[in-house]
């Protein structure tokens, strides 16, 4: 009770310390952190979330994205929150007396097919359709012609797409029949110039009423060019398309503020110094440790695709479906057996190659010495520049050429009489390759754990030892293996881990190939993002081997803790 009431005390004289300069800029810093954070929440989850009350703001974003992308420019426009309805609905456009479009020369429906009437027409795409809507009641011109059909033109901001779109040869005037999709607000009608996306004129089209006489309104052309007609609302997309973009940094930013505000405000400033230096750290650590792998759960819900450019559905565990109970299911047993069997060799080479070269090396002498740096010193060679070298030692029509079939290896193994099998190319021995490059990589580091280990040995149990009758295999059996254990249970450990990670190897010698005799998960995960550009199930693999790996090594961790004595 006494401890309580003093380290109270001590918190109580800490806070009496800090002047009200400091405590008026942390409550500043905390009122502008929670602005900053609601900006950040906000674009987080109307771009990567796109919950239901943001989604149809964030449709007209992306749709601008995409024009932008196209046309090669920035993204230009605005929207309001109406989403689709927001839009107007056009009926008739001319240029002159020959050059019109009507929407009653159209079907109703969407079309995949631009809709064309002399040099004015209605561009569409797979994607961006066009849609020919019928009235419920006929509009009526105050040319006197009577309008039951109508093109209808969404809310999306810049979209040169399900709008009007025209080339001239110089300057004239548009004259177009619309009306909002609204009965309460007034639309406006932007045209844009299509090479650089900026406005070239506007016109307001009147709020929705069938009853009304509809008069046309016109936008000037001023030169020759293609231009195209669009809505435009009142918030600006480039803003809130940047927001979403750098949503997470901006959230964080604000998180970050709140922090340091409130630690100004109960602890001194000398303190915060301290704070101020550990911080950049952990703002690297979270932005590019600890989020992707949040937000690499939220990619497996999705269809993401690296191709994508708009919105990403949320389509649940379809993509886990498909790992365990669809079309993938083979390929990914296939590769976590590639990956398991690659692994075995890999740890059964790492522990015994380097405890048998530590027992050979175990001199203290200068030939030695040189020995154990040649054999360590592939540990320092880039693995990818490794690999490339390999290609040429084994057979690899990769490195060798199409027409030239023999590596180094197999030339060496033909001077003694020796046909050597076609290496990596070869399903059978392709793994058997990649695990000649592993040993030649990882025996050397293997080594030199255990020698630092056995130099740790007291000889006092190898006199001991000596004097019973015991001789060096049993020295070996019932000594320097058991006090070996924490040493190897850390190399196998970090051998698994790293095992089951391989890439680079396999990547540079035979890309998982041939067939797939080689692709291990990593690849595998590699391939479905990068190749087949299927980025959600990439994601989906990367979550279920990471769960894999996780109980395979917390089962490790706790079947040494049960077995393995540390105590020399």
């Amino acid at each position: 009770m006494r401890d309580v009431v003093r380290i109270r005390e001590d918190r109580a004289r800490e806070r009496r310390l800090i002047s009200p300069l400091q405590r008026r800029t942390g409550l500043l810093l905390i009122v502008l952190g929670v602005l900053i954070a609601a900006v950040g929440l906000f674009g987080y989850l109307a771009g990567d979330w796109q919950i239901a009350p943001l989604a149809e703001m964030a449709d007209q974003v992306f749709i601008a994205r995409e024009v932008a992308q196209s046309a090669g420019t920035g993204i230009t426009g605005a929207f309001d929150m109406d989403g689709e309805e927001s839009g107007v609905h056009l009926y008739y456009a001319s240029l002159s007396a020959d050059d019109l479009i009507s929407a009653e020369a159209f079907d109703v429906g969407e079309s995949k097919k631009a809709l064309k009437g002399g040099s004015l027409q209605f561009p569409a795409t797979k994607d961006r359709q066009t849609s020919v809507i019928e009235e419920a009641q006929p509009v009526t011109l105050d040319n006197g012609v009577t309008m039951t059909k109508a093109v209808k033109f969404p809310g999306a901001g810049s979209s040169k797409y399900r709008s009007l779109k025209t080339t001239v040869e110089g300057p004239c005037t548009l004259t177009v029949y619309a009306m909002s999709s609204l009965p309460t607000h007034e639309r406006r009608l932007v045209l844009y110039n299509s090479l650089n996306g900026q406005e070239v004129s506007s016109a307001m089209a009147p709020a929705f009423d069938a009853g009304q006489v509809l008069a046309p309104v016109t936008l000037d052309i001023p030169a020759a060019g293609t231009y195209f007609l669009s809505v435009k609302g009142d918030i600006p997309i480039a803003p809130v398309s940047a927001i979403m973009n750098y949503a997470v940094m901006i959230l964080l930013l604000g998180l970050v503020l709140i922090f340091n505000g409130v630690m100004m405000r109960i602890q001194r400033w000398e303190r915060m110094k301290d704070l101020f230096f550990v911080e950049p750290a952990l703002l690297l650590f979270l932005m590019f440790v600890y989020y992707p792998v949040i937000d690499l759960v939220r990619i497996s819900f999705t269809n993401m695709s690296v191709l994508t450019t708009g919105k990403q559905e949320f389509i649940g565990l379809a993509n886990f479906q498909w790992i365990f109970d669809g079309a993938g299911t083979r390929y990914f047993w296939e590769s976590l057996r590639i990956t398991g069997v690659y692994m075995f060799w890999e740890v059964l080479i790492t522990l015994v190659g380097g405890m048998l070269l530590a027992l050979l090396f175990n001199r203290m002498t200068r030939m030695f010495n040189t020995m154990r740096a040649i054999v360590f010193m592939p540990k320092y060679i880039a693995v990818s520049t490794s690999a490339v070298v390999f290609q040429w030692i084994l057979h690899s029509s990769i490195a060798t050429g199409i027409g030239q079939m023999e590596g180094i290896m197999n030339y060496t193994l033909s001077l003694f009489g020796i046909q050597g099998p076609h290496w990596l190319i070869d399903a059978n021995t392709a793994l058997a390759g990649i695990l000649t490059l592993t040993a030649w990589r990882v025996v050397g580091y293997a080594m030199m754990i255990y020698l630092s280990a056995m130099k740790g040995i007291s000889q006092d149990y190898y006199e001991a030892a000596a004097i019973d009758g015991a001789d060096g295999i049993q020295r070996f059996r019932f000594i320097t293996v058991p006090l070996l254990a924490p040493t190897t249970l850390f190399l196998f450990v970090t051998t698994f881990i790293a095992s089951m990670k391989v890439f680079q190897s396999v990547d540079v010698m035979t890309g998982g190939g041939p067939g797939t005799a080689t692709n291990v998960m990593v690849q595998w995960i590699y391939n479905l993002t990068f190749k087949d550009f299927h980025t959600a199930r990439g994601a989906a693999v990367s979550l279920v081997f990471f769960v894999i790996l996780l109980v395979c090594t917390a089962a490790t961790m706790r079947f040494s803790n049960r077995n393995v004595n540390y105590d020399a």
